[in-house]
């Protein structure tokens, strides 16, 4: 056999003692077909991807001009608040709309064309930092009224993670046309940031001032993160144990030990005896 027993428990020792340290924030993706759609995250710095060539712009609070391709997304339509969807629901919300966009949609052109835009939050229910920035994301039907907002519970509905490369929650995700265009992945979660990200690639002002109301607070994304349990972690943890325990039993000092202890016994019943 190429793995022993002892290495194989071993490894899946330390894959759950790293994998339990980064539980809190990290999201465990499955393996699905791998799409066309690459972009990078927008953390200071927005990258696109055009035909396997990336343009790359530098954002600043300073700097408005960029030679970045812009998205043009459509002001006709009001949307509603924040909705929190499922899986059905956001794949209808990304069906590719028919028409000239969908056969230039890798191309510069089709970024200008004009097409719906839905700006998506992938968070977990239990996720302090999703928490955190769940009012901020409530907040932004009221500064961006003309892009639809939505909100998934990416640990429920694991199938988008590997597809749209969510690695980590919270993540916050512009989509034009069906087609992601770019990911925001800063550290700080505020309606002034997220109002910047989305300025940045959509050209659209915040409709008025900025700001977050005690109703923010209060959804339809919890500000409140929930105490659930993972049992594929308290699975994970059993697992280790018995892989410990079983790595205890087959060491020598535990032999040693366990010889100690019958040995001690049979000396305090041979003592026993004589006594009697």
């Amino acid at each position: 056999m190429l793995f022993s027993k002892k290495n194989f428990c071993l490894f899946i020792i330390i894959l759950g003692i790293f994998g339990g340290m980064n539980q809190c924030e990290v999201i465990e993706t499955n393996s699905f077909e791998n799409t066309d759609q690459e972009f990078e995250p927008y953390a200071g710095t927005v990258k696109y991807e055009k035909e396997n060539k990336t343009i790359e712009a530098n954002v600043t609070a300073n700097n408005s001009s960029s030679n970045v391709t812009k998205v043009n997304c459509l002001t006709d339509k009001v949307y509603e608040p924040v909705e929190i969807v499922n899986a059905t629901r956001l794949m209808k919300l990304l069906i590719l709309e028919p028409g000239p966009s969908n056969r230039s949609r890798n191309d510069k052109e089709g970024r200008l064309l004009p097409g719906t835009c839905v700006i998506v939050l992938f968070y977990a229910r239990w996720s302090i930092f999703s928490s955190q920035a769940a009012p901020h994301f409530n907040a932004l039907p009221r500064s961006f009224p003309h892009i639809k907002a939505v909100a998934i519970d990416a640990i429920k509905y694991q199938n988008f993670n590997a597809q749209y490369g969510i690695v980590g929650v919270p993540t916050l995700m512009l989509v034009h046309n069906g087609k992601p265009v770019a990911k925001f992945n800063d550290t700080v979660y505020t309606l002034e940031s997220f109002a910047k990200f989305i300025t940045h690639i959509t050209n659209l002002q915040p409709n008025g001032s900025l700001y977050v109301t005690s109703l923010d607070f209060s959804g339809p994304v919890s500000s409140i993160p929930s105490n659930e349990t993972d049992y594929c972690l308290v699975l994970s943890w059993i697992f280790i144990a018995i892989c410990a325990l079983y790595f205890t039993s087959q060491s020598r000092w535990w032999q040693q030990f366990v010889e100690l202890i019958q040995n001690t016994w049979r000396e305090s019943n041979a003592q026993h005896e004589h006594a009697d």
